[in-house]
């Protein structure tokens, strides 16, 4: 893709088009995409403004969202069009050679079928009579283990990870289940008041949609409510100390600890075989809150409790009454629900989402992919491993860590694997029947494998293997290898692996037809941003192993450090009247704020004396490495969806994301001639790594 000229150059310092074009002959023509610039904004005052003024703008945000991504959504486009071509196609010959892409559609078409809500009240009305039948508290744990089997984690959740303490096993793990914003909970104030009726009204109104009276819908909310609550109390407050979680324990200890929630039935559910000899608890406070809710709530609440924990966890695959309720809960006031084809294409991904990443990936960005050149995969590892190696050179430089942590984490970083796009060697797929005319019936049965798939794993052998790693994509939290759909990139200190997926290498995320700057500026930026990640988890070492690499000294060096990034973050004011929390941000900060200043030194070690070339655009090529980074960030937001993820997101704004760490970075001002006192060139820089 190449950007066209589509605007007028608004900075003195940034050249003219007549000035020579860059010496990079195969990108002399290519030019800097300016649909999104402010042409009346200047680059040292608020370099977000400049760079992303045109597009961040009300009407730019779509009526079924509540914010829009100039990059992101261009790429997301793309790979949603090229899933309607695998999943909408017609049969015939194609599905016949290939019966993986025939389940696929099958399961799409079932999705997309008109008479899905009257197929799914059957399937519906048998668990709704099962969880109406509950008459003593045994019953309800034995509805607890039937909609865990389908991935509904009610009360607690049961899941294998990779064992910390033997990274040769998976162990078993026990977490809360789901429960609403647990600032819903905890907030005080008129505003906080108005979020819980909302919520109650909310759940009132799914239960409705069971049957239920108005009355008794708003009696069980109530119950369902506090209920939620109590167990929200027992959860601990974050800690960045991993040590935190560990609480290992055996099923007969657990049994003794909590004996209302019926752990020997529950282990052979979950169980192949034997119950494992040890599981890790990373709440034992909650866990004793979900024991005492059994013990003491009515057993009619406990139903009303489960009936309400299978319609939020199946809402988007019941009856529409329950999606539409659902919708209108969580989508910002003003905005409309995605169409079909798109919701259809999200749950194709979480029901059969490695068959479905493995088509796409390689339909999409196999090998000749690129209009019969190299694969975008391969020609994306280059930029990885360079920005790789100018983090390893970078933190040779950071003094104030002791020689031994510097050339510790240099390791740890020179061992970091880099998967891109797709896996070599695919997970094994499920064989469960599927129909064209039982959407939530294929729902349930792909949940089924894949709930069996991990508690299988439990005490298994496990590799180094990045692409079983469970990642958590805000639409749909699954293995590695089967989200290779989205766009997106997940560090893993367990594996001490970074896995870009096969959609993050659309353009323009990762456009392979720029100039190395700007596809450093871009790719090279989260690259480096998730690598930032990794290093500040000092906990982990190289191999994965939790073991500290810092010493006291070091991590007192890196709090000094740590407090000027949460002091500037804290001054921000992104709404009137809201300041930024620095405490809340400071990881995602200082990935991009170290991001950005690792991947500078890269483009510079690229160019050398070419920094200053200018091309066809005007911008020199330092330049368009900053507007690269800026583009990325792009975004139009509703108020509302501004207001929430302020208080919410542990991410800053993207203005902030934009003019924070370049505002810190003495590149940035030398290359836009930026004079000392201005916004974008701060006296009082932070710099961590």
């Amino acid at each position: 893709m190449r950007w066209r000229w589509l605007g007028v150059l608004a900075c003195a310092a940034c050249g003219s088009a007549g000035s020579p074009a860059a010496t990079d002959g195969a990108h002399a023509d290519w030019q800097i995409d300016r649909s999104t610039f402010d042409g009346s904004a200047d680059p040292c005052v608020d370099f977000y403004q400049y760079a992303c003024g045109g597009f961040d703008r009300p009407e730019h945000v779509p009526a079924d969202r509540g914010e829009a991504e100039w990059q992101l959504d261009q790429a997301d486009a793309a790979n949603r069009r090229a899933m309607h071509e695998l999943l909408a196609g017609a049969g015939g010959s194609a599905t016949a050679r290939d019966p993986e892409l025939a389940r696929l559609r099958t399961f799409y078409a079932s999705c997309m079928a008109s008479d899905a809500d009257r197929t799914a009240e059957p399937t519906l009305a048998r668990w709704l009579a099962a969880i109406r039948a509950i008459a003593t508290r045994d019953d309800a744990m034995a509805i607890v283990r039937e909609l865990h089997a389908v991935g509904v984690p009610a009360l607690f959740e049961y899941a294998s990870e990779p064992d910390p303490g033997d990274r040769t096993r998976y162990r078993g793990a026990i977490d809360r289940g789901t429960l609403g914003p647990l600032r819903m909970y905890r907030d005080t104030g008129d505003a906080a008041d108005a979020r819980r009726e909302a919520y109650r009204a909310h759940v009132a109104a799914m239960l409705e949609a069971t049957g239920e009276s108005a009355a008794q819908a708003a009696s069980d909310a109530g119950a369902i409510f506090e209920l939620d609550r109590a167990l929200a109390a027992a959860v601990p407050p974050p800690s960045d100390d991993p040590a935190a979680t560990e609480h290992a324990t055996t099923p007969a200890e657990l049994a003794a600890r909590e004996p209302h929630l019926a752990w020997a039935a529950y282990f052979v559910a979950v169980s192949a075989g034997a119950p494992p000899p040890r599981v890790n608890v990373t709440m034992p406070a909650y866990l004793d809150a979900v024991d005492a809710a059994i013990a003491a709530r009515p057993v009619a609440e406990l139903r009303a409790y489960l009936t309400w924990r299978l319609v939020n966890g199946l809402a988007t695959v019941l009856p529409r009454r329950f999606a539409d309720e659902q919708a209108r809960f969580t989508t910002l006031a003003g905005a409309t629900p995605p169409p079909r084809d798109e919701q259809c294409q999200l749950e194709t991904i979480k029901a059969l989402g490695v068959e479905l990443s493995r088509q796409f990936a390689l339909h999409t960005f196999g090998d000749g992919a690129a209009g019969g050149g190299a694969a975008p995969r391969d020609l994306a590892r280059p930029i990885v491993a360079r920005v790789r190696d100018a983090i390893v050179e970078a933190l040779g430089d950071a003094s104030w860590l002791s020689p031994a942590a510097r050339a510790t984490t240099q390791r740890k970083i020179a061992a970091l694997e880099l998967a891109i796009a797709y896996p070599d060697a695919w997970p094994a797929t499920g064989r469960f029947a599927l129909a064209a005319d039982t959407f939530v019936d294929n729902v349930l049965a792909a949940r089924a494998f894949e709930q069996q798939r991990g508690w299988q794993l439990v005490g298994a052998p496990r590799t180094r293997d990045p692409w079983l790693d469970m990642v958590y994509p805000n639409a749909a939290p699954g293995i590695a290898a089967s989200r290779l759909a989205i766009s997106n990139a997940f560090p893993d200190l367990l594996t001490n692996s970074i896995l870009f997926t096969a959609a993050f290498l659309r353009a323009p995320l990762f456009d392979p037809d720029a100039p190395i700057e700007v596809q450093l500026g871009g790719f090279g930026a989260v690259v480096a941003h998730e690598t930032v990640h990794v290093i500040e988890e000092h906990e982990f070492d190289a191999a994965g192993e939790l073991r500290d690499t810092w010493s006291p000294a070091d991590a007192r060096a890196h709090d000094a450090r740590r407090a000027c990034v949460v002091a500037q973050a804290t001054a921000a004011v992104p709404i009137p009247g809201a300041h930024l929390d620095g405490v809340q941000t400071y990881s995602e900060n200082v990935a991009d704020l170290s991001g950005v200043r690792m991947t500078y030194a890269a483009v510079a070690r690229a160019l050398g004396p070419h920094l200053g070339d200018r091309g066809r655009d005007g911008f020199t090529r330092a330049q368009r490495f900053f507007v690269a980074y800026a583009q990325h960030w792009c975004q139009a937001a509703r108020p509302a969806f501004a207001r929430d993820n302020l208080r919410d997101d542990p991410h800053a704004p993207p203005r902030f994301r934009t003019n924070f760490p370049l505002a810190n970075l003495p590149a940035f001002a030398a290359a836009f001639a930026c004079r000392a006192g201005q916004p974008m060139a701060r006296a009082d820089r932070c710099a961590v790594w």
